[in-house]
């Protein structure tokens, strides 16, 4: 199986605010990093979707296309790829197993 790093973003779900994305960019460590968020549109498709996600998805959007975020993932020096790039491109991680794989 292949997966990024790890993920960031999880505890901000619902309230990301550009100072709070600024602070996770600033502080992200090498690697391949899966940024969780819910962006999109609050309209008549989404009424009918039973979320708490409803009136933050725009916020979202606005924070993630704005010039402050190009610019600071161009500061940053970050990459943004799409999860075919991703797997593609990703070197295969050695297998891991299970602790009771290795028991007889």
């Amino acid at each position: 199986m292949m997966t990024p790093d790890g993920c960031v973003g999880i505890i901000a779900t619902g309230g990301l605010t550009l100072q709070t994305f600024r602070h996770l960019i600033e502080n992200l460590p090498e690697g391949t990093w899966e940024f969780v968020t819910h962006p999109g549109y609050n309209d008549a498709e989404l009424n009918n979707v039973n979320t708490r996600l409803r009136h933050s998805r725009e916020n979202e959007l606005s924070i993630l296309t704005s010039s402050e975020v190009k610019e600071l993932l161009r500061r940053e020096q970050i990459e943004l790829i799409s999860y075919r790039e991703f797997v593609t491109t990703r070197q295969v991680s050695p297998e891991v197993l299970s602790p009771s794989a290795g028991a007889k």
